[in-house]
């Protein structure tokens, strides 16, 4: 009787929070701004999305969730959503969530997309981080990272454990094109355009060297007719134990082609924000800066961090 309780009190946690009591955001994995808001997923979380406030002077660079300002959304079509991974605004104002387990980006009626089964999760590699942008037909341009890096031994099948555990895979970019309002989309390979980035790869031989994964990413103008990416990368090896050494900023273009230097966010961020997992990445103020979020475990509230793009970057 005691375990069926605390089920359904887990199961209630996120309509209790709506109604009032303090929404308790648990592992950001995506963040976007909307007007005055930043609305932030969280993979720990099912079924719900986050909106902060932010307040009149709450400019960054750190700005903290202050929980008196921090509401939850529940997303009723969303419950079985274990793992939401990314969250973004489409051009017609639908606000929509990024499920790695279902490969699928959801709104409050249900699936808008649903991507090839040949994206679903892989040795706890997945679909990460979704950026849309609208297209002059008013439809939106969505580009989805998945995520790439190296496969976590334990989650990977048995029979194929030895044969890959030591490699990594560049992350892939799957850009598709979803009309006005329309719903229910169950995508191919044949309709979507799959770009690889060129990541770099440091010295070393798989699986100590050090290689890189995707966790977000936004749309962003290389010139004033071409559009391009502005992806966050962060490396880790497969040794023991196991070192998470960069964490970058780089531009790709449309190609997956790296386009000038990367830009070191760990020596741009304070010491104590360096070892954190940034998980989610979208624009404070489009073309200037940008606002990132970090992984947290729950011991308490994760923060948003607002860079400024470096000049002539």
């Amino acid at each position: 009787q005691i375990l069926f309780l605390l089920a359904l009190v887990i199961y209630f946690l996120p309509t209790f929070s709506n109604a009032g009591l303090d929404p308790i955001l648990v592992g950001a994995s995506g963040i976007v701004r909307q007007g005055n808001s930043l609305l932030i997923a969280g993979d720990k979380v099912p079924g719900v999305y986050f909106q902060y406030d932010l307040q009149q002077d709450e400019k960054g660079p750190l700005i903290p969730f202050q929980p008196e300002f921090l509401h939850c959304k529940i997303i009723p079509q969303a419950n079985l959503s274990l793992d939401l991974e990314g969250i973004n605004i489409l051009a017609d104002g639908r606000i929509v969530v990024l499920s790695e387990a279902l490969y699928s980006l959801i709104n409050e009626n249900g699936i808008v997309a649903q991507y090839p089964e040949s994206f679903t999760e892989f040795g706890g590699l997945g679909l990460e981080g979704v950026a849309a942008r609208p297209n002059p037909d008013q439809s939106s341009a969505v580009a989805v990272v998945w995520e790439g890096g190296y496969p976590e031994p334990e989650k990977i099948p048995v029979q194929i454990k030895e044969s890959v555990r030591k490699i990594a895979f560049n992350p892939l970019i799957l850009l598709n094109r979803i009309p006005k309002n329309e719903t229910l989309q169950h995508l191919k390979n044949k309709d979507l355009t799959i770009v690889e980035l060129q990541v770099a790869r440091p010295e070393g031989t798989e699986p100590e060297a050090q290689r890189f994964r995707a966790p977000d990413l936004v749309w962003y103008k290389l010139s004033e007719e071409e559009w391009g990416f502005i992806v966050l990368l962060s490396s880790l090896n497969r040794a023991e134990p196991a070192e998470y050494k960069y964490l970058w900023l780089q531009r790709f273009d449309m190609k997956g082609k790296p386009v000038g230097d990367p830009f070191d966010l760990k020596k741009n961020l304070p010491d104590e924000l360096k070892p954190l997992n940034w998980e989610g990445l979208g624009w404070f103020e489009p073309g200037k800066s940008l606002v990132m979020t970090y992984d947290n475990l729950g011991e308490e509230s994760p923060e948003a961090y607002v860079i400024d793009l470096p000049k002539g970057w």
